[in-house]
């Protein structure tokens, strides 16, 4: 008839047996289970999204990932920035303008409160991204290094990664005969059958000078190309829509390639090594171009 206190120093399950004398001497009996959780132990990450993780450039938007232990209710602040929600497990939190900000998380179960920080600098926009080191590979290093390659998705593909959901994203594609180095071009993602790759479904259009010094449309330098650090400056390349198809080989070194995507973006691929590797052969090249 009295109640009785129970208490647990460690987390788990157990299990409470209740044993009684009931008339006659019959003892019966009945059990339940209670879960003890760990005590409350708050703690996140601040993780941006695809498109902002590799230069943290405003607009920023993140998933306050949290990792908390125990909790009951959340409270967040962030002064300067967006929340989808104050009291959600899991918001999202936009930043517009650059900065270094402060989010703070208060967690709590009923018991404890628990209020933890950190900290995050948003970089202003400069509305290009880099690419440092990309290799393409010649054909006959298709199915180990890749041609092709995606500034939105950030990544190289071989041919036979190319599928539905990627193919449209792909705007650069490489086409090297031989490890002599001898004829390379640049191709535009929607003519690479022509060059002995299986077509891609859904592709997109890419309009390049491969060779500037015979193009006769003006010249993007290579101190031009080291020196741009904006997407501005790659406004003064000019991709004309028609020829600019014109093979090269490794006689100059580096040599820079401009293109211009379906998007209208335009960007520059710095070639600064012919790698002979056999079969294996490879560009190996720095990318700048504007963002989407």
């Amino acid at each position: 008839k009295n109640p009785s206190n129970i208490r647990y120093s460690t987390a788990g399950l157990y299990r409470v047996y209740l044993q009684s004398l009931i008339a006659r001497g019959r003892i019966d009996s009945i059990s339940k289970f209670v879960r003890v959780r760990p005590t409350l132990n708050a703690a996140f990450t601040i993780e941006p999204s695809f498109d902002d993780i590799d230069d943290y450039e405003a607009p920023l938007v993140a998933t306050l990932k949290n990792a908390t232990i125990s909790a009951t209710t959340h409270n967040w602040q962030a002064p300067g920035g967006v929340l989808s929600s104050s009291t959600d497990s899991l918001p999202t939190l936009t930043y517009n303008t650059p900065g270094t900000y402060t989010v703070t998380y208060v967690a709590d179960n009923g018991k404890q409160t628990q209020t933890v920080t950190q900290s995050i600098v948003v970089k202003p926009n400069t509305g290009m991204r880099t690419f440092t080191n990309v290799k393409f590979g010649i054909n006959s290093a298709d199915a180990t290094l890749g041609c092709y390659f995606s500034t939105k998705l950030r990544q190289i593909f071989k041919s036979s990664e190319i599928n539905n959901t990627n193919g449209s994203k792909v705007d650069l594609c490489f086409f090297g005969l031989s490890n002599n180095f001898t004829f390379n071009k640049f191709l535009s993602p929607d003519s690479v059958q022509l060059f002995t790759f299986p077509a891609i479904t859904n592709a997109s259009h890419t309009n390049y000078v491969n060779v500037q010094e015979s193009c006769g449309c003006g010249f993007f330098t290579i101190s031009q190309f080291d020196n741009a650090v904006n997407g501005t400056a790659l406004n003064a390349i000019t991709v004309p829509t028609m020829g600019g198809g014109t093979i090269f080989s490794n006689a100059l070194i580096p040599r820079v390639v401009l293109f211009a995507n379906q998007l209208g973006k335009k960007g520059a691929i710095k070639i600064k090594q012919f790698v002979n590797d056999g079969l294996q052969s490879y560009i190996l090249c720095d990318i700048k171009v504007q963002k989407d």
